[in-house]
């Protein structure tokens, strides 16, 4: 997982060119004071993106507040695998988990004809997936559900019509919690990462209820955690093929894809 306080890309180009611009500037008490407020939160471990309010997630600039996870970059395989997943012209796509809506938005921009349903239990994460798709202007294209896994879906008549689901669930068990890196330990939100029974809970309520709702032949598509790989394909079962698993950057199992039959 790449440290969640790094600046990337074009945040990183728009800070060094303003450096170089107005090197010479003198500053007011004012901005050194503000300054050294924002390094007095850095060195509490306060991450970079909170800091300044932005991260960027496959070239999209959005908003993140402590109400969300950071978006990482081995979440964009998601995005990625999803889209390989998706065949029609108009599909119909659910985000379970949504946190900043990095993963819908970006799926609205790629597919802007598809049906998606963003659902989170954070109220407050929802208003920030919102910003961020009234920001990139997809207000009209991604439906916001507050509610657990799939049961906001209830009242939308989508049994066996979805043609994709995608989830970055909660997977940090209570036991890896503590060894996790203080700027997510301490300042990202505990209901987006802590899973009961080893880290497996949510993916246990998940794939039977994605199963009811997925049309045949539709996909499942999960991040997952280190070394849980064999844990969650052993939960899918019957009515399921695993058609691939995607590795990060570091070769690690990062996404599970599964099919059903």
């Amino acid at each position: 997982m790449y440290p969640p306080f790094q600046i990337r890309g074009r945040v990183a180009l728009i800070v060094y060119s303003y450096l170089l611009a107005h090197y010479h500037d003198k500053l007011d008490d004012s901005v050194v004071c503000s300054f050294l407020a924002l390094v007095q939160d850095r060195s509490q471990g306060k991450p970079i993106q909170f800091i300044t309010g932005r991260q960027e997630f496959r070239g999209l600039e959005l908003e993140v507040t402590p109400d969300v996870l950071i978006p990482r970059p081995e979440t964009e395989l998601i995005v990625e695998e999803a889209l390989r997943c998706v065949s029609t012209k108009q599909p119909v796509l659910v985000d379970l988990g949504t946190g900043s809506g990095c993963i819908a938005v970006a799926l609205a921009v790629e597919l802007p004809q598809a049906r998606i349903f963003a659902v989170d239990l954070s109220g407050p994460a929802l208003e920030v997936a919102k910003k961020n798709a009234s920001r990139h202007s997809l207000s009209g294209n991604i439906h916001f559900l507050k509610g657990d896994l799939l049961s906001p879906l209830q009242t939308f008549n989508l049994e066996e019509k979805i043609d994709c689901i995608v989830s970055n669930p909660p997977y940090v068990s209570e036991n890896d919690f503590p060894k996790l890196q203080r700027e997510v330990r301490q300042w990202e939100p505990k209901l987006a990462l802590l899973a009961a029974n080893n880290g497996l809970e949510i993916y246990s309520r998940l794939i039977p209820q994605a199963r009811s709702y997925l049309k045949a032949g539709g996909y499942l598509v999960v991040e997952i955690g280190f070394n849980m790989r064999d844990e969650v394909c052993a939960l899918l079962g019957p009515g399921w093929q695993l058609s691939r698993i995607r590795e990060d950057l570091n070769r690690i199992p990062r996404v599970v894809v599964a099919q059903k039959l």
